[in-house]
């Protein structure tokens, strides 16, 4: 099932929401103001290119239905996110601590510049191979997200005005 969330941010810079996008201090941050536990795996840049590898834990439980389908309450993650700096555009995919074979969800973010603000556009594909379930499973995790999504546009908006570049 596909999904697409948009945001964008006034009094900030393309390459600025770039360096703030991918800033540990400011991911840190922002887990913490969403209720996500975040754990930094791997962070590697060369050759103008970075992939960094997090472990996230929302620090909520899923619905009782979803959870006796996946077995479990609570749903961890590994993402990975690859991107050629200044390029605009990231590429994403998450890793589910449960049923791995059955779940796969990946996409994109990209950043562009409109009318003086910074647009920040999320899509991704979220896939649950559950006979008869999947699709209700696919809808709980999409809406997860982009409440999520909208709370870090939210917090993100804050930490501009707090931390002027």
């Amino acid at each position: 099932m596909k999904f697409r969330c948009e945001h964008r941010f006034s009094n900030i810079s393309l390459s600025e929401f770039e360096r703030l996008y991918f800033s540990e201090e400011f991911n840190v941050a922002l887990c913490k103001a969403v209720n996500l536990q975040r754990t930094l795996i791997s962070r590697d840049e060369a050759n103008g290119r970075l992939r960094r590898v997090v472990k996230v834990a929302p620090d909520r439980e899923i619905p009782a239905p979803a959870a006796r389908i996946l077995g479990s309450n609570k749903i961890e993650y590994t993402e990975t996110i690859e991107y050629s700096l200044g390029s605009g555009r990231v590429n994403w995919s998450t890793v589910s601590s449960v049923m791995t074979d059955k779940v796969d969800s990946r996409g994109t973010v990209t950043f562009s510049s409109i009318g003086g603000q910074v647009l920040r556009a999320v899509e991704g594909d979220v896939t649950v191979r559950i006979p008869l379930v999947g699709g209700t499973v696919e809808k709980f995790i999409i809406a997860d997200i982009e409440k999520s999504y909208e709370r870090a546009a939210e917090f993100t908006r804050g930490w501009i005005v707090s931390h002027p570049a």
